[in-house]
């Protein structure tokens, strides 16, 4: 196969390896990193033990049957992932999103928002749970005379109790929102 690729980088054909597991061969590292040199007008890959003209109209594409595979940092950031099982319903929410932001822009910004506002709602109770289990794990002698614990446990009591009515009131809009979008589920079928 290793002809095949210096052929293909040579004359700048598409090569296609498939059912690449979450392991990339440590041959194609050359390839996926671009290290190629400039030798006078001409670009120059190692590959192996040999220097190759590269062809600038040369593609790789790496195909793989997991479900969700997940690559070292090494092999993301020297490709482009494109995951091509998406269901027909993701497909479907993504256009409506589109139509509605084209149709009805206030709809999608308020959408936009509450997903947002909610996602930090929940992040801000996960980040009072951790401090006060920080704080209990931590503390020494009587819960009840650790000022800083009881403090933080009365003042994460307040911040509780409105950040679960935002997120409340959230989710009401939220009902809101999609029954006006749900108006242009047609146009998205």
């Amino acid at each position: 196969w290793m002809r095949t690729m210096e052929n293909a980088i040579q004359f700048g054909a598409p090569v296609l390896i498939q059912d690449v597991l979450e392991e990339v061969d440590p041959a194609l590292e050359p390839v996926l990193s671009k290290s190629f040199t400039k030798q006078g007008n001409r670009l120059v890959l190692k590959l192996g033990d040999k220097e190759i003209d590269y062809n600038e109209d040369f593609k790789l594409y790496l195909t793989t049957k997991l479900g969700n595979p997940h690559y070292p940092p090494e092999v993301s950031t020297k490709t482009t992932i494109v995951n091509f099982a998406i269901k027909r319903e993701g497909l479907e929410d993504q256009l409506l999103g589109l139509i509605v932001k084209k149709e009805r822009p206030d709809l999608e910004e308020q959408n936009s928002m509450l997903v947002v506002q909610v996602a930090k709602g929940k992040n801000q109770l996960a980040e009072l749970e951790d401090k006060i289990l920080y704080l209990l794990s931590t503390a020494t002698g009587s819960l009840l005379d650790d000022d800083e614990l009881v403090t933080v446990l009365q003042s994460s009591k307040t911040i509780s109790i409105d950040v679960t009515e935002q997120l409340r009131v959230a989710e009401e809009t939220k009902i809101t929102i999609d029954f006006a979008r749900e108006t242009y589920r047609p146009s998205a079928f």
